[in-house]
């Protein structure tokens, strides 16, 4: 090992420290971003709804927005396939499921507008809209078209 050190060099560490410390970069920006969001006001009409699609159709519709305890039912296709679903609170999962790779399981929570979990070997959609059909938050972002 000492045989090693007489080859590191002090820009060799500078680099190495800088590098890492920039690593977390994304994280800070993205961390202060989400925080200056700002929250709904509080007399606004807007409610958050859980849609739950399958197969690209309307399966289910539930109010997250006031919603407590928790809720729990089950989506079966016709060949067995199934997706057990909870509402927990204000927030909606998928908790079990028949398909091999458990991406929509492992998704955990959701809750905030324009979220979703898919599951794509059942072909379930889950996600989170306002009541006036808005699936994105407006971040005041104008696209022109």
């Amino acid at each position: 090992m000492k045989e090693y050190l007489h080859m590191v060099k002090r820009w060799d560490v500078i680099i190495v420290v800088l590098l890492t410390v920039l690593s977390f970069l994304p994280l800070a920006i993205f961390t202060y971003a989400k925080s200056q969001e700002p929250a709904p006001p509080a007399g606004s009409e807007s409610k958050l709804v859980a849609v739950i699609k399958v197969d690209g159709k309307e399966y289910k519709r539930v109010d997250l927005t006031g919603h407590t305890g928790v809720d729990t039912f089950k989506v079966t296709a016709d060949d067995g396939d199934y997706n057990e679903i909870e509402v927990k609170d204000e927030r909606i999962r998928i908790s079990a499921a028949n398909c091999n790779d458990q991406v929509c399981v492992r998704v955990g929570a959701i809750g905030k507008l324009g979220e979703t979990i898919v599951c794509l070997p059942h072909k379930v959609v889950i996600e989170v809209q306002s009541t006036t059909g808005e699936t994105e938050p407006d971040d005041g972002i104008v696209i022109p078209s």
